[in-house]
Formats: C-alpha cells, sequence, structure tokens
C-alpha cells in the first residue's frame, strides 16, 4: 500500500496517536487505559485500528509489557512531533479567546540553579497565574531527545561542556545567562566549617556524597580531584537526591558538593555550612535550551521571558 500525505490525514486521526504514545510511555495497555480513562478494550481496538491501518504491527507484547515494533518506532517519533504542534496550537488559540493561558513543559536538570528557575516561576505566576507549568526533571540524554520532538518547550540548567557532541544539538539553541559557582559543604557542626582554608585532601577521609556518575555535576566533582592530583574519595554515598544528602550530612562528618546558589539556602537555614578551599570554584554556565525548528507557544514565549529576567536578576546579585 502505498501512503500519500491526503490519505494518512484521511484515515489517520490524531486521538488514536495520542492513545499509541501513551501505551508507550506507560509500557502497558492497562496502565495507558488508566491514565486516559479508557477500557482496557476501547485502548486495545485504537491499537489494532492503526495497525490495521499501516498494515504492520507497531506493538511487541510481552510478559514484561509492550514495546514498539521498528515500525511502531518511526511512527511515535514523528507522533510526538505533531502532539507537539498540537498542543501549541491549543494554547495560542486558548491565549486568543481567553488572554494568557496555556501550558508550558519544562525540562530541568537534577543539579540545575535553584534559585533561577523557582524566580522564574514567580515571575511566571504574576503575568500569567493561569498558565500550567510542568516540570520534567533528568539528565540532558532524556531531556534532548524530550525537547527536539517537543515533549518539552525548554530545557533550563547547567550547560554541558560537550553539548554540541549530542546527536539533536543541530536541533537545539542555546543562551547562556551566568556563571554559577560550586560549594563543598558539610553538616553546620562539622569540625572543620569554622576552619581558615583547607586544602581537599583535608577532606579525603571523610564520608562523601557524590552526585551519580552520570550526571553533569559528578563530571565537575571529577574534575576537581584530578587538577588536585587526588584520586576520588572511596567512602562514597552517590546520590541526586537533595533531602537524602542533607540528612547524611547531619552526622557532622559527611561532606558533599552543591551549586553555591542551592548550598545557600541551606546554610541560611543552619543546616549546612560551607568548606573554604580558599579559591572559588567553578561550576559551570547556567541557561536554557530550546528547539531551533519550533516556534514556541504564547505560554512558552512568556516563560522564556520570565527565565532572561530571572537569569539578568541572578547575574546582578553576583556582580554586587
Amino acid at each position: 500500500m502505498q501512503f500519500t500525505h491526503l490519505s494518512v490525514a484521511r484515515k489517520l486521526k490524531f486521538y488514536q496517536l495520542v492513545v499509541f504514545d501513551q501505551v508507550l510511555q506507560s509500557g502497558s495497555l492497562l496502565r495507558a487505559a488508566q491514565a486516559l480513562n479508557l477500557t482496557q478494550p476501547a485502548v486495545t481496538k485504537i491499537i489494532h485500528e492503526l495497525e490495521f491501518y499501516f498494515d504492520a504491527p507497531l506493538l511487541v507484547r510481552s510478559n514484561r509489557g509492550v514495546s514498539a515494533t521498528p515500525l511502531g518506532e518511526l511512527v511515535v517519533r514523528r507522533a510526538k512531533s505533531l502532539l507537539a504542534e498540537l498542543r501549541s496550537l491549543t494554547d495560542e488559540v486558548n491565549a486568543y479567546q481567553e488572554g494568557t493561558s496555556g501550558q508550558v513543559m519544562v525540562g530541568t536538570l537534577i543539579s540545575a540553579s535553584s534559585s533561577l528557575l523557582p524566580r522564574a516561576l514567580q515571575l511566571l505566576k504574576q503575568r500569567a497565574p493561569k498558565v500550567l507549568v510542568s516540570l520534567r526533571v533528568g539528565q540532558m540524554d532524556q531531556l534532548f531527545p524530550a525537547l527536539a520532538v517537543g515533549e518539552v518547550d525548554l530545557v533550563v540548567g547547567r550547560v554541558p561542556d560537550d553539548w554540541r557532541w549530542h546527536h539533536e544539538s543541530s536541533m537545539l539553541e542555546m543562551k547562556v545567562l551566568y556563571g554559577e559557582q560550586l560549594a563543598i559543604v558539610a553538616g553546620a557542626r562539622h569540625p572543620l566549617v569554622s576552619t581558615a582554608p583547607i586544602r581537599l585532601e583535608a577532606l579525603f577521609d571523610f564520608p562523601w556524597v557524590l552526585p551519580t556518575r552520570d550526571s553533569l555535576l559528578r563530571r565537575t566533582v571529577d574534575l576537581l580531584f584530578d587538577e588536585a592530583g587526588l584520586e576520588p574519595p572511596t567512602n562514597v554515598v552517590e546520590s541526586l537526591s537533595i533531602l537524602t544528602n542533607i540528612s547524611l550530612m547531619q552526622d557532622q562528618q559527611t561532606v558533599a558538593v552543591m551549586p553555591l546558589e542551592a548550598a545557600r539556602q541551606f546554610t541560611g537555614a543552619g543546616l549546612l555550612g560551607t568548606l573554604d578551599l580558599g579559591s572559588r570554584l567553578q561550576f559551570g554556565d547556567i541557561g536554557y535550551f530550546r528547539s531551533a525548528t519550533r516556534e514556541l507557544g504564547p505560554a512558552a514565549r512568556l516563560f522564556q521571558e520570565c527565565l532572561d529576567q530571572a537569569g539578568q536578576e541572578q547575574h546582578g546579585t553576583q556582580m554586587n
């Protein structure tokens, strides 16, 4: 069967693509039905209609759930882009009819600045309280593909030094807002918190909480030890959970690393103290990514303006 764009437009329904995408996200027909508030037979019928239309299976069914066939992967990849455009159309129509409203999908790194994103969200809600913001936390290897196909509108966080090597980089635009520093932190009563500048090796024998090996922050920490001529610590817990890390540091022995802006919130609350190594530790540039090939909807454009304003405020604070 030879497909044309007209034959696809006549036969294929957007809602079928919504259901197919949800099935793959959920990993099972039952969970997809629950997420869509449908019955499982209704979901199964829609998938059968799609497979009948394409004259080929789109799903592989097993005891562990469902996954996409090669054709299914092709269909869902294009479906995500179509659904992103449909969401943008919906937002623009709502904004036209009701004023500023809609939804913005934001991807953020776990190690992103703790001040930029909250401040941008505050500015957005002051200007457009009806806008729904959905945050998706992950690593760049997860967020860049989602940004490329339109699952998220913007990705906010630490700009990877090697981001241009990513497969999706040619489809992305990046803007740096300011540079972030790194802090070595421990419990507020750690014996070395109030000590004059210390050398990194003085902390080597303490327990450490380090970021997971797949994170940007871990690469920065590994470079810190390498530049000091040291091997990384061996008494280590790997964690990106801020609450877990703070709890571990309450033993007044465990040491960790955090972006400086994140650390300031907890040092100000008396939970943590910073350990002075005698020089500023650079974490890297903080900014955001957006698609170079897709226009942002009105809600996402407004949020981008709020990010720019929040970045200017943060840069001004650092200069003072």
